[in-house]
């Protein structure tokens, strides 16, 4: 996509009041300490300034001269750019939906909604989008990150020649900084050794505050300040990270407007929120649940959304609601436990949607506190995707079930039902309810043909530059034209060069020409775009979509052979201009204009790194990576280790493994873990014992946590004081995903415990967790027995503790469709082996 000129021109820029870029403004007096300058950004970061004083023999006879302090363009304003998570189109009250969301709905009713904004379908290539101004595989970004493979398109790099919001505001002289969640430091780079250029400070943003992945614990996050792992939640009852955040934020702006008044800044402000797990404090779950907002069911609280919707004018008279799908159970279906169990799962989500929004709007009133918001930006864009399905038809207390392909049964769930939201469970909500909130459209996130996928809520708001307060825009846009947008109200162009790399253009256009109420109804700038994520594709072009039909279903734990990328799928199409739900289907009545927006995609394919197109999932998952581990078979350690992440670990799954551990136990005995990967929601541990007023501590046990379905335990004696010898040595049973094994625990060269296990842990452990040596930084593994305590340092010596791996236990090559495969029936069969 170009940038159109036209309307975009740089007269624009001073009608905004913004000044022009490319005109260099000074000042105080040049060589002088308090003298500032813009500059023309053409070159970041720009040349060193010729020396302007004069030299002499004597410092008495010379002239000193100090180069002026860079700064941006007169006028140009702080840019508060906020994203939800997973939220879904017709979630808020914003855009017609029941929950209620007051802050969104002040900056609309202060600037304008946009009703046909939209994301790429998935999490971080949405983020990678929006942080660069260009598409999703041209910054690497063509899938989730957890799945990046070696193409230029899909390996979760945001390349060099193509700088962020971040790296461009930073050297004209913005604050920067980035809360919340980045899920853009690829899981490859993201342990302690770096390298850290793929990391928020690496990209621009001088502060960062969040986690690193697609999702965290609310309660006991994998939290970062800039690369250090910190964990203000141990021994704090009642910490939530949405609270935490919005203090963070709120003191860095504090202090940004005390220390440098004049400075303006970037807020990148990225909540989990409403990204599963759905954890919202306790009064916002009873706030919500007094309200009754989903006690109807899915069903008839979709058609008030889009009774709403119509009302607030969020969609034209002409729309229609896009029909319930066969695959999805209507409401009136459910037995009275399914919908009992299923309200309570929307309660928590809406409390979390409602919370999030709460803490959002105490950051916007600090900055009116501040003085600020007058001279303030704010973008806030409703979710980075639509609604997620991947809690599957019935919802789960655990995601990580999902995400290893076990299905929860309902009866099953109640045992969470009393704990839902809590840091007791990693919950999600039935599918059913995905396709509720993306109201009217049809689909839910992960598929980027249908506007269910990718239809973004976002509201703007500048005040004095918008004038149309409360208005509403349906031009096309999409998520790469908010960097254009941002250079255009700070006047700041798009450098040619970032350290001495020539960077690729943009490729959004600005939207600032929506901001004059006389172009409310002009058509948009932004006429062609491609949609294309796990082999699902579209392409939209001056209001005509063309659209595959999604050949699985987001929510389905299905393990059949994806149709062949290209010539299996069968593609709609719809006029979006007389029909902004894509609810007529055209393709039969003209196929000309199908093919003529198919070959467009194509086009557009080859232009933006779209190319291999792969619908394949689960190989794509287990693809080969660069690792800190990739070819290692033994891991030595020594001492404490805690934080590193999955990628830089020993990995046990579908393998046969040797732990030994050679420890030191002091006079009075020890406990604490030795080493453990996972938590509360999934993995193994290797500790002594904690006991009961001080009965059984210090006996030698190895866990292992099935998804918190089930735990095996090996138990040895309790260790004497003097050096000992731990040896776990588990034998798979594999080949194959998933397979159970039997395990041998022994001290000091005796057996002491022998177990087997039906299942283990097919994909992954909780991505949020770490390996940790020495202690448990986050959830604990055991819930009753053998209980305890985060962190649980051991209070003995680890003198080396070594993890010998034998190779991955799965069938070796096989293609990708039979590697979809693998995960076959055995899998359902962990969610019954509790």
């Amino acid at each position: 996509m170009k940038i159109s000129h036209g309307m975009l021109a740089g007269a624009s820029l001073l009608a905004l009041g913004c000044g022009s870029a490319l005109a260099q403004q000074i000042t105080g007096v040049p060589g002088s300490p308090s003298a500032t300058t813009t500059i023309t950004g053409q070159q970041l970061p720009p040349p060193d300034p010729k020396f302007g004083g004069v030299i002499k023999e004597r410092a008495s006879e010379s002239k000193a001269w100090w180069a002026p302090r860079v700064v941006p363009p007169k006028g140009a304003p702080n840019v508060l750019l906020i994203m939800t998570d997973d939220q879904g189109f017709g979630a808020p009250s914003t855009f017609g939906g029941v929950i209620p969301t007051p802050t969104m709905d002040r900056i609309a009713a202060q600037g304008l909604r946009f009703t046909n904004f939209h994301s790429t379908s998935l999490c971080s290539p949405t983020r990678a989008a929006l942080i660069t101004g260009r598409n999703h595989h041209s910054v690497g970004y063509g899938v989730v990150g957890e799945i990046a493979t070696g193409f230029p398109g899909y390996d979760s790099i945001i390349p060099i020649e193509k700088g962020t919001i971040g790296n461009i505001l930073k050297v004209n002289g913005y604050a920067t900084s980035w809360f919340g969640k980045d899920h853009n430091t690829p899981s490859y780079q993201s342990s302690q050794a770096g390298p850290f250029d793929q990391w928020p400070n690496g990209m621009g943003f001088e502060y960062f505050y969040g986690f690193v992945g697609g999702d965290a614990s609310q309660w006991q996050p994998n939290l970062f300040r800039n690369t250090t792992a910190i964990y203000p939640f141990l021994d704090n009852p009642g910490w939530n990270l949405e609270t935490a955040m919005a203090d963070e934020a709120i003191q860095h702006i504090k202090q940004l407007k005390e220390v440098a008044p004049g400075k303006p800044w970037l807020v990148y402000y990225v909540p989990g929120a409403t990204h599963a797990p759905h954890h919202p404090t306790p009064e916002w779950v009873k706030k919500i649940n007094d309200m009754h907002l989903f006690d109807e069911g899915w069903n008839r609280v979709r058609e008030k959304i889009f009774v709403n919707q119509q009302r607030l004018g969020i969609m034209p008279g002409n729309a229609k609601l896009t029909s319930w799908p066969k695959e999805l159970p209507e409401w009136d279906s459910l037995s009275w436990d399914e919908k009992k169990l299923f309200i309570k799962q929307a309660d928590v989500y809406g409390a979390y949607l409602a919370y999030a929004d709460h803490e959002i709007g105490r950051v916007i009133q600090a900055v009116e506190d501040l003085g600020e918001l007058d001279n303030t930006l704010i973008v806030y864009i409703g979710g980075d995707n639509g609604a997620s399905a991947e809690g599957t038809l019935n919802g789960t207390p655990n995601e990580f079930t999902t995400f290893n392909g076990v299905s929860v049964p309902v009866k099953d769930q109640f045992l969470w039902y009393p704990f839902w939201g809590s840091e007791r469970t990693f919950p999600h909500y039935a599918a059913g309810w995905a396709w509720t909130m993306d109201t009217p459209f049809k689909w839910v996130k992960q598929v980027p043909s249908h506007f269910g996928g990718t239809a973004q809520g976002m509201v703007m708001s500048w005040p004095g530059h918008i004038n149309d307060l409360g208005g509403i825009r349906r031009q096309f846009h999409h998520v790469i034209d908010i960097v254009p947008t941002i250079l255009e109200a700070t006047g700041i162009s798009q450098p040619d060069t970032i350290n001495g790399i020539k960077q690729i253009p943009i490729e959004g256009v600005s939207m600032t020409y929506t901001w004059d109420k006389a172009n409310a109804n002009v058509p948009s700038t932004h006429q062609t775009q491609y949609f294309e994520m796990l082999g699902n594709r579209a392409i939209y072009q001056d209001g005509w979509v063309a659209a595959t039909t999604p050949a699985t279903l987001p929510w389905e734990l299905s393990t059949k052979a994806p149709p062949d990328v290209i010539t299996g799928y069968n593609w709609e199409l719809y006029n979006v201009k007389d029909d902004p739900t894509q609810s007529e289907d055209l393709a039969s009545k003209m196929p000309d204009k199908l093919k003529q927006l198919q070959d467009v995609f194509y086009s557009e394919a080859k232009k933006y790194n779209v190319l291999p197109i792969d619908n394949s999932t689960l190989a794509r998952w287990n693809t080969p990576r660069p690792s800190l581990t990739a070819g290692r078979a033994e891991f030595t350690y020594s001492g404490e280790l805690i934080g590193t992440p999955a990628s830089a670990a020993p990995s046990i799954l579908n393998k046969s493994y040797t732990v030994t551990a050679e420890v030191e136990i002091p006079e009075g005995g020890a406990e604490g873990m030795i080493v453990t990967h996972g938590g509360r929601f999934g993995g193994y541990g290797l500790f002594l014992s904690k006991g009961e007023f001080g009965v059984g501590r210090g006996k030698v046990v190895f866990l292992y946590n099935l998804l918190d379905l089930k735990r095996t335990v090996w138990e040895g004696p309790e260790l004497e004081a003097g050096k000992h010898t731990i040896v776990f040595d588990f034998k798979s049973d594999g080949p194959g995903l998933g397979k159970g094994g039997t395990g041998v625990l022994s001290v000091d060269g005796k057996e002491v415990a022998k177990n087997s296990m039906e299942h283990t842990t097919p994909i992954t452990f909780p991505e949020d967790e770490t390996f940790d040596i020495g202690q448990d930084t986050r959830t604990p593994l055991a819930l009753v027995e053998y209980r305890y305590d985060a962190p649980f340092k051991f209070t003995g010596k680890i003198e080396k503790l070594t993890f010998k791996l034998e190779p991955f236990a799965a069938e070796q090559g096989a293609e990708a469709g039979a590697a979809d495969r693998a995960v076959d029936s055995s899998l359902s069969a962990v969610g019954r082996a509790k």
